[in-house]
């Protein structure tokens, strides 16, 4: 069973820490390369750079099956939409349908809110995270490449206008 635990202990962020040092390098260095891949791990994922997020109002869940940390999300209630910043599955659990009941999860957290849509940003070469985000109704609003540190970020944004 699919379940959620927020990051807010030492030993949820050290759970989160864990996946990430699996998770990125694996999804992400066929995509942008080695020495992005640790960049972006020392930076952008860092320990510090998650507490940084969470004390400015970004929620971290650990995503769990039958109680076992097997990805995590990262998300922002912003304006009228919900910014999903992460959402990231081991490679053994992809595929078995995990990724519709997260971002089902999603939509009903906007709802909550009073958020009328769902938005994130991708690497637009990351063509598999692509294709999931376009079969659960997400659109290409705008590409946009953005310095960070001696690389460019080449993202497609993406939004899902969530109904009424």
């Amino acid at each position: 069973m699919l379940s959620y635990q927020k990051v807010e202990t030492t030993e949820t962020l050290a759970h989160l820490s864990d996946l990430i040092q699996i998770i990125w390098p694996e999804v992400f260095t066929p995509v942008i390369g080695e020495a992005q891949v640790a960049y972006m791990l020392a930076t952008y994922q860092s320990v510090e750079q998650i507490k940084r997020e969470i004390s400015q109002g970004v929620q971290y869940d650990l995503i769990l099956l039958d109680d076992q940390p097997v990805g995590y999300l990262a998300y922002e209630l912003q304006d009228s939409q919900l910014f999903i910043s992460k959402v990231y599955l081991l490679s053994s659990c992809r595929g078995q349908g995990l990724s519709r009941q997260v971002f089902k999860r999603l939509e009903n957290t906007a709802k909550q809110f009073g958020k009328h849509q769902l938005y994130l940003h991708v690497n637009r070469y990351n063509v598999r995270a692509v294709a999931v985000y376009q079969h659960y109704d997400f659109e290409i609003v705008k590409t946009v490449d953005t310095p960070l540190g001696d690389f460019m970020l080449n993202d497609y944004w993406m939004t899902k206008r969530l109904p009424d």
